[in-house]
């Protein structure tokens, strides 16, 4: 579970968050709406530790992300992935090293990196371009590059910032359709965008305006209610980030 309790977020006087209060399930699809500025990526980067808030609290799990150290931070983010406008790909690096970034800043073999990228390539639709430069791609495969970077550590939530923006109706669809095949085998999704028409597996809905969210979430499942097939975030995780 997800949970925001009284969450506020300032940048010097101006209030990106203003008491924002929500909880959502492990294994949702939650879709972030409102216009520019209403506080959507201030979520995602509170949830991704990119930001911490000015005041209240912010729960995965049992545990609190809220005030984590610098090594607890590197602990969670294994556990999270994300993508949005503010990340960037490393020009100077093919593909293939792109997506293995992460695994190599925690320390896995060689062996498990080649077979963890390759498989997060083929995933995405991009097993041809691993040598190739991410500026010899187009703007939608440069956005399939960053979700087999943010899913190749197998995270049990993935964040993503506008994912489909500027990209043609074929691209956007086969983002969308990553987003949802992740989700059905358990990832908790939360994506925060202009463009709500184009998601079909929508579990929940946050409306946002300067800062609050407007209704409380709306559960749209068509099973009652009920998670189904449904992973639960890494107990061993938990244990090892938060000392649970």
């Amino acid at each position: 579970m997800i949970q925001f309790k009284n969450v506020t977020l300032k940048y010097g006087t101006h209030a990106a968050l203003k008491g924002v209060n929500f909880q959502l399930p492990k294994g949702s699809f939650t879709l972030l709406e409102g216009h520019s500025g209403a506080g959507k990526s201030s979520i995602l980067r509170l949830l991704a530790t990119f930001e911490q808030p000015t005041s209240g609290d912010i729960l995965v799990g049992k545990s609190s992300i809220a005030r984590l150290n610098r090594r607890e931070r590197a602990h969670y983010r294994r556990n999270v992935g994300y993508t949005g406008f503010d990340v960037e790909l490393l020009e100077n690096r093919n593909c293939f090293d792109n997506v293995a970034l992460p695994l190599r800043v925690v320390g896995l073999s060689e062996a498990d990196i080649q077979g963890r990228v390759k498989a997060a390539l083929a995933r995405v639709g991009l097993s041809h371009t691993d040598r190739m430069l991410p500026s010899e791609l187009s703007g939608g495969q440069q956005l399939r590059l960053q979700i087999a970077r943010a899913v190749v550590n197998r995270p049990a939530l993935v964040l993503a910032d506008e994912p489909t923006a500027q990209l043609d109706d074929e691209s956007a669809a086969r983002v969308v359709g990553l987003l949802e095949e992740f989700n059905r085998a358990g990832v908790t999704i939360i994506v925060a965008t202009h463009e709500a028409h184009r998601f079909n597996r929508v579990t929940h809905r946050l409306k946002l305006g300067e800062g609050a969210v407007l209704p409380a979430p709306a559960d749209l499942s068509h099973n009652g209610g009920r998670e189904t097939g449904v992973q639960a975030f890494s107990k061993d995780f938990l244990n090892k980030a938060y000392g649970a």
